[in-house]
């Protein structure tokens, strides 16, 4: 008996092999609770009482008895070896595990960092690989590595910890199992050498972390934590009960600087946000401002919005001239409801000035809540405002050139024109500097210049003594002018830059869209796109599309990927769809970044960058652009590609039309002529038999077959042209099937030579609602192709079974059966498995039969069997609303 191989059929294919698999976390509150050896034993009854296939990937037992012989009875696999600055170094190797495939994989120390050189850099990105590939996983966590308690946990304990996780990855996993155990219980198993501290830090460890004050308060911090994941389980289900809660929709939206204070925002917003239930929004403003950050303040910017992105919040960068009037824009304009915004230290006389960020937030946020989080690091760091007098000594120095110009081109004039009027040679060069080298430079230019003009240029001469009251007066109104025109010189240089770069970034949208728009193929848009992203950029670009053959195309160049680790890095990005390399969670080692090329949910291809002019990395501003680069880039390919797709439809149609409309006119012009052909020769054979030849006889007998032939491949022909330009005329009826079955046996058995055909019926089958004539036609097709591929002497099995909605026929030979890949092409038309001259045939009979067969809402497939040949299987509901409309 053959076997049900519906998971070959599209439509029929096995859930379980591409459902995610389940996380379940143990989770406590430090080390020593025994998270490890509560996974353990839970692995080893899911292992032996469960009998599932359990595997450990890598579990840290530092040498404890009893942790140990927890591990004994469980297969590990192999740590993979990675060689770094000449050491050995030992780490979980997670292609072994994706190759293993077990249903129960155990990773301890869900927060390791891994060895440089691994795919990712840490062990819950691991995680979510296997997750992925639909292996189930326990692992182990501590309350303090979790990101969004980091900070608390620094203040509680003085130790800032950087091995963590993110949040989502905590409220994602499908179980929790909290391990408590009370401090006093881990003080005893301290002192007793069960939890493993590296011997150089033991004592510190000791002293500051493993005081009872701290672990009281992180067993609490981890019970809280559990808690809320718990109140956070019941309001979605809640929700999706139908179940509704008085509460307030709450929207947060949180503002992010390039300070410190920043990440301790996002963090105490994120926690916010878990209480609320509500999703919430990182947001940066780049104002004119801006472009007085250095390096490292870019880089903070982006390390804070990442950070907001791993926890679960959205990003959004917007640009403007004024950060709160932006801010509140776009929180009444998205409908926020409540806005977290840091305060750093700021010395008295810049509050008065200036104000901050918080300040201008509350007095202009009207009906939106403004949350204040004060900074306690002392640290006079200013998000979203800076004074633009960073130390740049250059700047400095031409600004002391200036002033020293300006003098030496009025000392030669200072006995022939009034001393008032030099004031204007010292404005000139106050202005001129301050539109180049920005304010702190225009200051101090001011500041020489006013020294240098009553030095040089008042009465006594070379003395800063003033000569005449008046002069007071002109160097109060010269300082106070030269401060105003420096700064205002000073902000309009930097609006320039602000509004020319704007000016660039539409002018490279427009020019892209333009040219996409102007351009068809894939091949000559990734040429175009590579181009732009070169120039806006300055950086190495190139576009890779998968080939026919899934070989990997680069555009433009059209060269092959050389590099395996490369071509590595470019497969992972277009398998698993996400962002990968440079700057990344995933290799991030890689000198390239790899950007998917999404459209409608599909990987088009690969966005391959690497930075040029000896920047190791794209800032945040580049990083937004390319995010919108990609996006256009994508959207022109899949146009593209459905003008591509649509255009091969429409000529494969006009195509399919004109050859039905020959076949069809052919197959007519030849029936009658056939038929004529044929009967003379059985008449003649009738008549003339005993005076014809042996051999005559033999050779009119062969024309007959022929024509026979000849004449079922045109009826066939009409066949398939009735089936395929309409919708069948059914004359369901209710049948037995055993009947029908009889009938096609009968109609073939003269075609079977010395084959064997065996018929399996279940007893007691039900009616089922058909066109009884055609479904005969398509069981008599799949005998006639089995007794063709069946040699003689072999056997053919039918057989009829009622499954639970529908009715099960297989038909089973022992022939050469189908070529892998091919078996849903036996059932197009002309398609022959062989091209043996020996097995005759149109290959127009399966087509007909999948025809006649998805007209009746039912299912045929082919697969191979294991003892050789083939076996085709076709279902017919029993109970469709649609076959008993039209019964």
């Amino acid at each position: 008996m053959v076997n049900d191989a519906r998971q070959n059929i599209p439509g029929y294919a096995q859930e379980d092999a591409a459902k995610r698999g389940r996380l379940k976390i143990f989770f406590g509150a430090c080390a020593g609770v025994g998270k490890t050896y509560a996974m353990l034993s839970e692995a080893r009854r899911q292992r032996f009482g469960e009998g599932l296939d359990v595997v450990i990937g890598v579990v840290e037992t530092h040498g404890r008895g009893e942790v140990d012989y927890l591990t004994e009875a469980i297969p590990q696999l192999e740590l993979q070896t990675i060689h770094r600055r000449g050491a050995n170094l030992k780490e979980f190797d997670l292609d072994a595990a994706l190759a293993r495939k077990p249903a129960l994989i155990l990773i301890d120390e869900l927060a390791h960092s891994n060895v440089p050189g691994t795919r990712h850099p840490k062990r819950w990105q691991d995680v979510e690989e296997l997750l992925a590939g639909g292996i189930d996983v326990y692992t182990t966590l501590n309350v303090q590595h979790l990101e969004s308690l980091n900070d608390i946990v620094a203040n509680i304990t003085g130790i800032q910890l950087r091995e963590t996780v993110p949040d989502t990855v905590f409220d994602s996993a499908d179980d929790i199992a909290v391990i408590d155990v009370p401090p006093d219980e881990i003080l005893k198993r301290l002192h007793e050498g069960k939890i493993h501290i590296a011997p150089e830090a033991r004592q510190r460890a000791i002293d500051h972390f493993f005081k009872k004050s701290n672990l009281i308060a992180l067993r609490e911090l981890a019970l809280r934590r559990a808690a809320e994941r718990v109140d956070a389980q019941g309001a979605l289900y809640n929700a999706s009960q139908g179940i509704k809660e008085p509460t307030i929709a709450e929207r947060m939206l949180v503002c992010v600087g390039h300070d410190a204070l920043s990440a301790r925002v996002v963090r105490h917003a994120k926690r916010m946000a878990a209480r609320a239930h509500t999703e919430w929004t990182a947001i940066y403003v780049e104002t004119s401002r801006h472009y007085r950050l250095d390096k490292h303040a870019h880089k903070n910017i982006q390390r804070n919005l990442r950070l907001a992105e791993k926890m679960g919040g959205k990003t959004r960068i917007l640009k403007g001239n004024d950060a709160a009037e932006e801010i509140i824009a776009f929180a009444r304009d998205q409908n926020f409801t409540r806005i977290i915004v840091g305060r750093p230290l700021a010395s008295k006389w810049r509050q008065m000035l200036t104000g901050t960020l918080a300040d201008k937030l509350i007095r202009g946020s009207a009906n939106i809540e403004v949350t204040v989080i004060p900074d306690n690091s002392h640290s006079r760091a200013y998000a979203f405002f800076l004074p633009g007098m960073a130390w740049q000594p250059r700047n400095y120095a031409y600004a002391i050139l200036a002033i020293g110009l300006c003098t030496a081109v009025g000392l030669p004039l200072r006995d022939h024109i009034d001393a008032v009027n030099f004031g204007m040679f010292f404005l000139v060069g106050v202005v001129a500097v301050a539109a180049r080298f920005g304010l702190g430079a225009s200051l101090l230019s001011a500041v020489l210049g006013l020294l240098a003009f009553d030095f040089f240029f008042t009465k006594p001469y070379n003395s800063l003594t003033i000569y005449n009251p008046g002069y007071i007066v002109t160097l109060f109104i010269m300082m106070l002018s030269s401060v105003l025109v420096s700064s205002l010189a000073s902000r309009l240089r930097l609006q320039a830059l602000f509004f020319r770069k704007r000016d660039i970034e539409t002018g490279a949208f427009y020019s892209l869209t333009s040219e996409l728009a102007a351009t068809s193929g894939a091949e000559a848009m990734a040429e175009v796109a590579c181009n732009h992203i070169r120039q806006l950029f300055d950086c190495i670009a190139v576009i890779l599309l998968p080939g026919e053959k899934n070989e990997l195309i680069v555009y433009p160049g059209n060269l092959p990927v050389q590099d395996i680790k490369e071509e590595a890095i470019i497969r992972w990005c277009l398998e698993h769809k996400q962002p990968t390399g440079l700057g990344t969670a995933t290799m991030p080692a890689s000198p390239m970044l790899c950007l998917p090329l999404l459209a409608a949910d599909a990987c088009l291809g690969v966005l391959s960058l690497q930075p040029g002019n000896n920047r190791d990395h794209f800032d945040i501003e580049q990083l937004s652009l390319l995010d919108t680069f990609v996006s256009l880039i994508a959207s022109a390919m899949q146009r593209a590609n459905a003008s591509h797709i649509a255009e091969a439809a429409k000529i494969e149609a006009e195509a399919e039309k004109l050859r039905n409309m020959l076949l069809s006119s052919v197959s007519h012009d030849l029936r009658t002529p056939l038929a004529s052909v044929r009967g003379s020769i059985e008449a003649v054979l009738a008549s003339s038999q005993s005076a014809l030849s042996a051999d005559a006889t033999e050779l009119l007998q062969s024309a007959c077959k022929q024509s026979e032939r000849l004449t079922r491949m045109v009826n066939d022909l009409l066949d398939i042209n009735r089936l395929e330009t309409g919708k069948p005329l059914l004359n369901r009826q209710p049948y037995y099937i055993d009947e029908i079955i009889g009938s096609a046996l009968a109609r073939v058995k003269p075609w079977l030579g010395g084959r064997t055909l065996k018929a399996d019926i279940a007893p007691q089958l039900p009616l089922v609602i058909i066109d009884g004539a055609l479904i005969e036609q398509v069981l008599v097709n799949l005998l006639e192709n089995a007794i063709k591929y069946t040699p003689m002497n072999g056997a053919i099995r039918i057989h009829a079974e009622k499954r639970p909605l529908h009715l099960y026929i297989s038909v089973s030979d022992n022939g050469c059966g189908i070529p892998v890949g091919e078996e849903m092409k036996i059932f197009e038309k002309f398609y022959r498995v062989t091209n043996n001259p020996a097995i005759q045939g149109s290959g127009l009979g399966l087509a007909i039969c999948k025809a006649i067969i998805a007209a009746h809402s039912g299912l045929i497939w082919a697969v191979n069997k294991e003892t050789g040949g083939m076996s085709i299987m076709i279902t017919l509901p029993l109970n469709s609303p649609e076959i008993e409309a039209g019964a």
